[in-house]
């Protein structure tokens, strides 16, 4: 497993380097706007870096090859998955510093609300990968890309354009649905985890039986 996580970790480092540099644009965007929306979507580039390997893989043929390996398929689909919550959780906890940060300079802090951002920070973060990882190993990510492109831009299109509208109904919704901070923070917590589950069954029985 060791292995498999350095491999994704080089192809990424090595292939994503323009992707890097717009995560910390957006944060500073997001502070000089006051919009934490901006902010929020770091978590959901981070984890979304993984999906790019798997493009790697495909032209490396990287599916060939790793099967002359004692490495079990389960294994090879884990460490996408592996990657991908590291990789939300440091989003996540990057979001949480910011919002601490930010709360500090304007003389006003509320954990729960830290706490709530971080949360949230984290499943925005996995929703994508574990929509797109299944769809790729089925259909290849060209065809997945279709659908990667679909569900970023909702996340990083339309969820924006209702925060900075000028209508506010839905920021009003927002906030009384997380209102209640422990309720909101197991229904989160627990979605996605099943979340995770299901995406992660899902693609395990799609790669054992793929034909490479």
């Amino acid at each position: 497993m060791k292995g498999l996580l350095l491999k994704e970790s080089l192809v990424m480092i090595k292939n994503n380097k323009a992707s890097l540099l717009i995560i910390p644009i957006f944060a500073v965007i997001g502070i000089i706007n006051k919009q934490m929306m901006f902010i929020l979507l770091i978590p959901v580039l981070l984890a979304m870096l993984p999906l790019g390997t798997m493009t790697y893989d495909e032209i490396s043929r990287w599916n060939f090859y790793v099967q002359c390996m004692p490495v079990e398929k389960k294994r090879i689909v884990s460490s996408k998955y592996l990657t991908v919550v590291i990789l939300a959780l440091a989003g996540a906890f990057i979001v949480g510093c910011i919002k601490l940060i930010y709360d500090i300079a304007a003389g006003e802090s509320d954990h729960r609300v830290i706490i709530m951002m971080i949360i949230t920070a984290f499943t925005l973060g996995l929703l994508v990968p574990c929509i797109s990882i299944p769809l790729n190993l089925k259909f290849g990510t060209a065809k997945g890309r279709i659908f990667y492109l679909i569900f970023t831009g909702i996340i990083c299109g339309v969820l924006p354009s209702m925060f900075l509208s000028d209508d506010k109904n839905f920021t009003v919704k927002l906030a009384k649905l997380i209102g209640h901070f422990a309720v909101f923070s197991i229904i989160s917590i627990a979605a996605v985890l099943v979340l995770l589950a299901v995406s992660w069954t899902i693609s395990s029985m799609i790669y054992e039986h793929k034909e490479i």
